[in-house]
């Protein structure tokens, strides 16, 4: 059986993947690539932070909580739940504490 030779678009797709590709990779592995990143990132994030607060002040002038005061009223939440749990268990034991003593 004879070995056919790949179609010719699939020889143009390869060619052209790698007339582009080669400095595609060398540009996200150099150094100015990581620094537009992060710089971007943190533009990003500037950007995000002042519109939450601007949220977060419009919410509160309309008397109404923002995602950063339900966040802190879940985390509080979260604080009391685990301590009841401790405190729960801690009198399990002094009960069961007590019934052998009981015995």
């Amino acid at each position: 059986m004879a070995v056919s030779s790949p179609p010719l678009w699939l020889k143009a797709v390869i060619k052209l993947e790698r007339v582009i590709g080669q400095p595609v990779e060398n540009a996200v592995r150099s150094d100015t690539y990581f620094d537009l990143v992060s710089q971007a990132r943190r533009n990003h994030q500037r950007v995000a932070d002042a519109v939450e607060g601007l949220s977060k002040r419009a919410l509160h002038l309309v008397n109404l909580p923002a995602g950063t005061d339900i966040r802190r009223v879940r985390e509080q939440l979260n604080r009391m739940e685990r301590r009841l749990t401790e405190v729960t268990k801690e009198l399990e034991d002094l009960q069961a504490g007590a019934d052998e003593r009981g015995r």
